[in-house]
């Protein structure tokens, strides 16, 4: 029997945290959605007075699937579309056109999730044992601010694991093959529920990025055309296991511009993940950025995350890598991610806080 690409996991087991599974602008008043994650079939409704549902799909009742045809929005509850009884955000069963009584069981029938809408998207909490959240998402300041271009998003199903994707956030010796520069700083640091990265990246035209499918223009011929040879510089925070944000300017003597990025992926099953990035962009001075890139940008920022899913697609999961010392603390991210799947007895973090340099002239990076 061949061996399993992710044989570190049993079927059916996710990371505790918030997991992003719609963008608010794809659930307009009084409307439904149907969710397929974690396994699991989910409803999602935005009731009339704005508040958003996740429910599970099927109905307590014959079993009707609450987000399929003929389900509808009445007030504040989701109407099922084969007998039309209505549940509200308990997940409780409040009318039934036909009967006199609601039976006692209706109460509760379905599980409500936790949810929160923030920063333009809506997330589900996810927890196996069934535990409340105990920390939150971070607004970010510069959602819909004047001054910043539209958002952008794109969003594909990939055959892979979160494992493989939170690696990113400390492998420092992926960028030149990957995404055509060199890391100059690449400073990590881990709190509880995040693991942030500060980098500083030297693009270098001669170097070529690995190119996404899904993108219709030649990535390393527009870097060549633009001929921006920039320096950047960033912070990308994962908050939890799946939600990461990245801030990022970039200077030159044709362009100052900041952006920020929105990259998260959702488990879909035990084998799939549904990734999706979104960009804005600004001008760092008082001139406004030429319409072209600002049109452009995000599309290039996308794709640059895609040339990651490139090698995701096709890598096997290593549980005991050989690592060298430039690779980042790699053995302590996956320590820390680590947390998310197990108990939340067990999911304490009591190492100090510290500063983890993976560039370095005058000693060795730290690998561990």
């Amino acid at each position: 029997m061949p061996e399993r690409r992710y044989a570190f996991e049993e079927n059916g087991r996710f990371a505790r945290g918030w997991h992003i599974v719609a963008l608010s602008q794809e659930l307009g008043p009084e409307q439904i959605k149907a969710l397929h994650y974690f396994n699991e079939e989910l409803v999602l409704f935005r009731g009339k007075n704005g508040q958003v549902v996740i429910l599970d799909a099927y109905c307590p009742h014959l079993g009707a699937h609450l987000g399929g045809t003929g389900s509808r929005v009445v007030g504040d509850t989701i109407r099922c579309p084969f007998h039309g009884w209505q549940f509200d955000c308990s997940g409780s069963c409040t009318a039934i056109p036909y009967a006199n009584k609601i039976p006692e069981r209706a109460k509760n029938a379905l599980k409500s999730w936790s949810v929160t809408e923030k920063n333009g998207f809506i997330a589900l909490w996810y927890d196996s044992e069934g535990g409340a959240p105990n920390w939150e998402l971070p607004d970010i300041p510069e959602w819909n601010l004047p001054g910043w271009g539209d958002w952008r998003f794109n969003r594909t199903i990939i055959k892979s694991h979160g494992r493989e994707i939170i690696e990113n956030i400390v492998d420092a010796g992926h960028f030149p093959s990957v995404h055509g520069g060199y890391p100059l700083q690449f400073d990590n640091r881990f709190t509880p529920y995040s693991v942030s990265q500060e980098s500083r990246i030297q693009s270098d035209l001669e170097l070529d990025m690995i190119q996404p499918r899904g993108i219709d223009f030649d990535i390393n011929a527009a870097r060549r055309e633009r001929g921006v040879d920039a320096e950047s510089w960033g912070v990308a925070t994962y908050h939890g296991p799946s939600v990461m944000y990245y801030y990022t300017t970039s200077k030159s003597p044709e362009l100052s511009y900041a952006s920020w990025w929105l990259n998260y992926h959702t488990p879909i099953n035990d084998d799939e993940v549904e990734l999706t990035s979104g960009v804005i962009v600004a001008s760092l001075t008082d001139d406004p950025l030429p319409q072209d890139f600002v049109d452009q940008y995000p599309l290039s920022a996308i794709a640059a995350f895609g040339s990651d899913v490139e090698v995701w697609e096709t890598k096997k999961y290593r549980n005991d890598p050989i690592l060298c010392d430039g690779d980042g603390p790699i053995n302590k991210l996956r320590k820390w991610y680590d947390r998310f799947y197990r108990p939340r007895a067990e999911e304490a973090w009591d190492e100090p806080e510290r500063t983890i340099s993976s560039v370095r002239h005058s000693e060795t990076p730290d690998a561990s």
